[in-house]
């Protein structure tokens, strides 16, 4: 009996073990003009200039200090490494750090999430990063789903171009949000 209990367990180990390393394959990616890359600790300061509220438009996940961008861009970093996904960080072809796109977990799926800065805003960042994401892990989850507020007509028309749509369930309880879902 004891011997049978170890082999289920090492085998879902191993499993675990096993989805944890082809999900942990999913950065880098790169597309022709961006390279989407795990967060690291020299972010923080174009994180937080990423998510303050002046620069935010309202975005879910705004930072109004720099010990907020601080624990958000610590909590992002220990996601990818218990769970092989994340928000990461977005990079142009000259190296400047655009931005953050990615996945948070979330129930029933993954949620899909990204914020540029307002210095790289109206370039098709946002768009061509959301889309690489979504293509790179929709076969990993499925589905993915995301929450944006109706006030954010810039996320909304990324969310669409992107081939999400309103969903019929809400995914969150705050009535500001609009729920969209892929595919």
């Amino acid at each position: 009996m004891a011997a049978f209990m170890f082999r289920s367990l090492m085998a879902v180990f191993v499993r675990k073990r096993i989805q944890t390393l082809m999900l942990q394959s999913l950065v880098p990616i790169h597309t022709s003009r961006l390279s989407i890359r795990e967060l690291a600790d020299d972010d923080l300061e174009p994180v937080f200039d990423t998510l303050r509220p002046e620069t935010s438009g309202g975005r879910v996940f705004e930072k109004k200090t720099i010990s907020e961008a601080e624990r958000w861009l610590h909590n992002r970093m220990a996601e990818q490494s218990e769970l092989g996904y994340s928000i990461w960080g977005i990079e142009n072809e000259n190296a400047d750090f655009v931005g953050v796109c990615g996945l948070i977990p979330w129930k029933p799926v993954p949620m899909i999430c990204y914020a540029v800065r307002n210095c790289h805003q109206g370039n098709g960042y946002g768009t061509e990063a959301a889309r690489a994401v979504l293509e790179r892990t929709v076969g990993e989850f499925g589905s993915v789903i995301s929450t944006i507020r109706s006030s954010n007509a810039a996320s909304i028309r990324v969310a669409e171009k992107i081939g999400m749509r309103v969903s019929e369930t809400s995914f969150s309880d705050d009535r500001t949000l609009r729920s969209f879902i892929y595919p």
